[in-house]
């Protein structure tokens, strides 16, 4: 994983959003239940124009925007190539999911792209994820958000520059702080027990790259999801899946909750 480096909680916050989410809903309830009192004991006039407001009230209520750090934009990025795999649909919607609950972001797809010509690293055969993170960043449609950003996912094998390696494989990469990342199932898919383990992989990794979009580095917090792969699957096979308590400071403080623009 990587943050223009590469790859290879407090939960109790989480829960806590949960927590004031049922608190609220509660609420709501009782005020409901007490207008429903009040309109039982009112003019019939009355009670119709009170119901009215109370259910727009409650519609409101129902409707307004939650707090989120980020607007992303997920896309496809197929491989041209014949006999190329396509990206599991299923798999899509699992990385949808768990953007959502760790980061509290808003998930957008977008139209799939083909895997850009000028990324292709022939005497490898695979594709420079740092061209494709620029070509992800094109992406974006001109009027979004100001806080939008980008993960491209892929079957094909990436790479990138790292260690004095001028072509290192790579599951994913990062621009920390910054607008794209991009995540490959290629190495992933490796040695898995089975296609439930993939998941988990690929997962992971999706939220380790959009991880440093965020803000976050990498970090040293025993089985964080920012934890470098360290060239190996091991960190990402152990990972809990979501930033530990440090990291979830960081990333408050890099990405804070705003109201949707």
């Amino acid at each position: 994983m990587a943050a223009r480096s590469t790859n290879g909680g407090a939960r109790w916050l989480w829960l806590l959003a949960s927590g004031l989410g049922l608190c609220s809903s509660v609420v709501v309830a009782m005020q409901v239940t007490a207008t429903q009192a009040m309109v039982t004991q009112a003019t019939p006039a009355t009670t119709s124009a009170t119901t009215s407001a109370t259910t727009s009230a409650i519609t409101f209520a129902m409707r307004a925007p939650q707090a989120i750090r980020a607007v992303v934009l997920l896309v496809v990025l197929t491989d041209p190539r014949p006999g190329a795999a396509g990206f599991p649909p299923a798999l899509i919607n699992s990385i949808e999911a768990e953007l959502q609950r760790v980061y509290q972001v808003e998930v957008r797809r977008i139209d799939a792209h083909a895997l850009p010509r000028s990324a292709f690293y022939a005497p490898r055969r695979r594709y420079r994820a740092d061209a494709l993170l620029e070509f992800l960043g094109e992406q974006i449609p001109a009027g979004a958000p100001s806080r939008t950003r980008v993960l491209g996912l892929t079957t094909a094998d990436i790479s990138t520059s790292k260690d004095g390696f001028k072509d290192w494989g790579i599951f994913g990469l990062g621009e920390l702080d910054g607008t794209a990342a991009v995540v490959s199932s290629h190495r992933l898919r490796r040695k898995a027990k089975d296609a439930a383990q993939v998941t988990w992989r690929v997962t992971n990794t999706a939220v380790h790259e959009l991880g440093h979009v965020l803000g976050l580095e990498h970090c040293e917090e025993k089985d964080c999801v920012m934890l470098d792969a360290q060239g190996g699957i091991s960190n990402t096979d152990a990972s809990t899946g979501e930033p530990g308590p440090m990291c979830r400071v960081k990333l408050d403080r890099a990405s804070p909750l705003r109201p949707p623009v």
